[in-house]
């Protein structure tokens, strides 16, 4: 322990005895250490952060499947009460779906997001109550007979200031009076990292809030309501198992269940099917979370290429200063040190620069997980944001990354500076650093450049495909398009009331100055969610076929021509055809070119569901425009009549670009209704960027990283050029005195880092092709081998280069030969 202790006082010294070396290798280290913990942060609160749920290894989530393509969906309530009937191998149940309300009661109404839960969702996962009770059962069996509510411990503290009093309070969400019965316990938020639930209600409250989860409806389900239609798919449901009872036995009951409702409801269970799977191997859902694992491993890789790169760095600077040592090292050893003794006291040095560089990139990961916090991914119809604050699990990775980073950067300098040859060292002769064709300091550079090259490459990729992307025709012009939708469930209107409103809307909005059309339409292109119907065509379909999946939207009179999407065959929807629910149907030119390649698609008819549905004819054909992203190559898309809803989306189209026209039409839309809460309210142009932001965001991280990578292979590059200008002084002296132009010279100096850059180009180049096809899934219309993006990371690397190498190779042009020779 007193060598350790005496070693790590050496290790201090000799920070503080060259402040500029530990200045540079710290702050390299700094960067390095703290790029990893924060974005370690990300992935540790999307990943990894606890959800307080109990014992998650005795939970299984259940999942209804409706075709290959979607095989984990929602599960419906009927669905639900039957698997809770007959299920035994599962002693409870929590089942929920995500609503959002208007909470009045304080300064201004507030939009809140929670669940509607089963009475045993607390019991269930093991979560203690703060305060007062679990919704009781039997306030889980009539609908709307039970407005009982548990706040969480978050909104308590926040709308309420923490009263002790608050149970048995009145609250009223929606224009509905609650009676709060509890407090959630500090912390817990829900199941989905992310989605914060700051409200539980019970399942049969569910039509008084606005649903805002994952849904999937069946064609001629007979039933009348969200609770009363087994063919609504809406809830998440988790089970736990009892006590003895396996996930096997659990699988098959549900799916026995499942077989016994494929029989017996066929209109809405044909062919629907069962997932049962363990709820611990789950994040978000199995279909979403392979790919937040890729994007992390994604990002972990480039932040970690740029921590090889900075121990790179630091290791290229110990054996520069390894090198200035050796008459140390010599006289230690001549002394009787053995060489073990000596790398132990040369890696306790760089655990010392790993520790502090450590600490400072904590602090900056601390920085950053703040500015993260919060940041929310508008994907969902929901909010989503995370918590990016520093826990144990990142403290112990960024104790991990620092430990690993002292070995990867302190063990080769140490041993190679820890075995000097004696007698020239003890001269203090340059003999004994002869120069090798190829040294560990150049090979250390090249590495380094060749990893900024992938990095380069990556982020050129990402930047040319977002180019072609925004440079890729719509089929609509998005300027003065304006998105705004918004839920009157939530403001206590039943269905007439919304009706009634909507026509109000739609005149008000259309006597505003400036505005050229206006329409109600269930999505706007290129928004995120994403509707599907199942098609058949009689002549391609039998009643034994599965159908043919498209897009689908709903719209009103108008729609085309606030869009700005023509018809080029037979007529838009009229105002008759909306108010009369007429089966009507307009396709785009791709739906009806796959469908009816032989002629005109007007005039046809088509059925959603099933042949025992009503068909829709074919009035009209619109334009192909992009549905779902920018870079997609064209679709089919199917045009409805809008039916009257809760649910209001509104197209409007003005004269003035949508950014100056937003103002206007939320103002207009609040005089109607003050209390008005507004789910979408973005231009055309927002909503298309969204269909890019993943690459956005990639060309803006790997840019940042790989313009990080390159100075640091730039500062890599100087000191080894600057070193070795240092080491060949005496031979550029001799060749200038024998008559060497300095132009001559410095070509020759030029020409070592040349070379280095040019390997080091050559083998990222390999490299960037690996990381080419990683990319290629959000790259759009630009190849993984695209030979602008390797010509231009390639440019910029030489140019980096040259600049590194010039000012080293131009001070030993201006060396006095005379002076040079003798100082030697």
């Amino acid at each position: 322990m007193g060598s350790l202790i005496s070693d790590l006082r050496q290790g201090f010294r000799q920070l503080i005895q060259r402040p500029a070396f530990s200045a540079a290798a710290i702050a390299s280290l700094a960067l390095g250490i703290g790029l990893n913990t924060t974005l370690f942060s990300v992935v540790n609160a999307v990943l990894l952060k606890d959800t307080m749920i109990a014992e998650p290894d005795r939970l299984v989530e259940i999942y209804t499947g409706l075709n290959k393509d979607f095989p984990q969906l929602t599960t419906s309530y009927l669905d639900y009460l039957d698997i809770r009937k007959n299920a035994d191998a599962l002693k409870g149940f929590a089942a929920s779906g995500y609503v959002r309300g208007i909470l009045s009661g304080g300064e201004r109404p507030a939009l809140v997001t929670g669940e509607v839960v089963s009475s045993d969702y607390f019991d269930t996962l093991g979560i203690r109550l703060a305060a007062g009770r679990p919704i009781r059962d039997d306030e889980s069996v009539v609908a709307n007979s039970a407005p009982v509510l548990v706040l969480s411990h978050g909104l308590w503290q926040r709308q309420f200031g923490g009263r002790p009093n608050m149970i048995g309070e009145n609250i009223q969400l929606s224009g509905f009076d609650y009676t709060v019965i509890a407090i959630a316990p500090a912390g817990f938020n829900g199941t989905i990292p992310g989605i914060t639930s700051e409200f539980w209600t019970p399942l049969t409250m569910v039509d008084r809030l606005n649903f805002s989860g994952v849904q999937t409806n069946a064609d001629e389900d007979p039933g009348t309501t969200r609770l009363e239609r087994r063919g609504t798919r809406w809830l998440f449901l988790k089970g736990r198992l009892a006590n003895g009872r396996t996930l096997e036995e659990a699988r098959a009951q549900i799916d026995t269940i499942f077989r016994r409702l494929n029989a017996d409801y066929p209109i809405t269970n044909d062919k629907v099917t069962a997932s049962v799977v363990p709820a611990a191997s789950i994040r978000f859902h199995p279909m979403l979370d392979g790919y937040f694992k890729a994007a992390s491993a994604g990002l972990l890789t480039a932040v970690g290429l740029v921590m090889l790169i900075a121990c790179a760095n630091v290791a290229n600077m110990l054996l520069a200063r390894g090198a200035s040592r050796r008459r140390e090292i010599a006289i230690r050893t001549a002394l009787g040190a053995s060489r073990g003794r000596i790398v132990r006291q040369l890696l306790t040095e760089g655990i010392v620069l790993s520790a502090t560089g450590g600490a400072l990139g904590v602090l900056i990961a601390m920085w950053g997980g703040r500015a993260l916090t919060g940041l929310g991914v508008g994907m969902l119809p929901i909010p989503v944001s995370f918590d990016f604050s520093i826990d144990r699990n990142v403290l112990a990775f960024a104790v991990f990354v620092s430990a690993a980073t002292a070995l990867l950067f302190g063990l080769a300098p140490a041993l190679s500076t820890s075995n000097p040859q004696l007698v020239p060292a003890l001269k203090e002769s340059p003999e004994g650093d002869k120069r090798q064709r190829i040294t560990m300091r150049d090979a250390l550079v090249v590495g380094q450049l060749s990893l900024s090259l992938v990095l380069l490459v990556a982020c050129a990729l990402l930047t040319r495909g977002l180019m072609t992307a925004r440079a890729a025709s719509l089929g609509f012009d998005t300027g003065p398009v304006s998105s705004l939708s918004f839920n009157l469930q939530m403001n206590g209107y039943d269905l007439a009331r919304a009706t009634a409103f909507r026509e109000r809307v739609l005149q008000t909005l259309r006597g505003l100055p400036g505005v050229v059309a206006v329409s109600t339409a269930s999505r706007l292109p290129l928004s995120p969610d994403i509707n599907i119907s199942t098609i058949l065509i009689t002549g391609r379909h039998t009643a034994a076929d599965d159908g043919e999946q498209v897009d689908t939207v709903k719209v009103g009179a108008d729609y085309f021509t606030s869009v700005g999407v023509p018809i080029v065959a037979g007529r838009a929807f009229t105002e008759e055809d909306v108010k009369a629910d007429r089966h009507v149907a307009i396709v785009n030119e791709t739906l009806a070119h796959e469908f009816w390649p032989d002629g005109s698609a007007v005039g046809r008819h088509l059925y959603e569901g099933t042949f025992n549905s009503t068909p829709y004819e074919i009035v009209g054909i619109s334009r192909d425009h992009k549905v779902r992203s920018v870079g997609e190559t064209p679709r089919p898309y199917l045009q409805l009549p809008d039916a009257p809803s809760r649910t209001i989306g509104l197209v409007v189209r003005t004269q003035m670009p949508a950014e100056q026209a937003l103002p206007t039409l939320r103002q207009a839309l609040r005089t109607l209704e003050p209390n008005i809460q507004f789910t979408d309210d973005a231009s055309a142009e927002e909503v298309a960027a969204t269909t890019v932001a993943p690459t956005r965001i990639g060309a803006l991280a790997l840019g940042a990283f790989g313009a990080l990578a390159l100075v640091l292979a730039a500062v890599g590059l100087y000191g080894v050029m600057a070193y070795s200008v240092s080491r060949r002084t005496r031979e550029v002296a001799i060749r200038m005195a024998l008559g060497a132009e300095r132009r001559q010279v410095l070509a020759m100096l030029l020409g070592q880092g040349g070379r280095l850059a040019c390997a080091g180009i050559a083998i990222g180049a390999v490299g960037a092709a690996g990381a080419g096809r990683v990319l290629r899934s959000l790259i759009y219309g630009v190849s993984g081998f695209d030979p602008i993006a390797y010509l231009a990371a390639a440019i910029v690397l030489l140019l980096v280069a040259l600049a590194a190498n010039l000012v080293p190779a131009l001070a030993a042009t201006r060396i006095e030969p005379v002076r040079a020779l003798r100082d030697e």
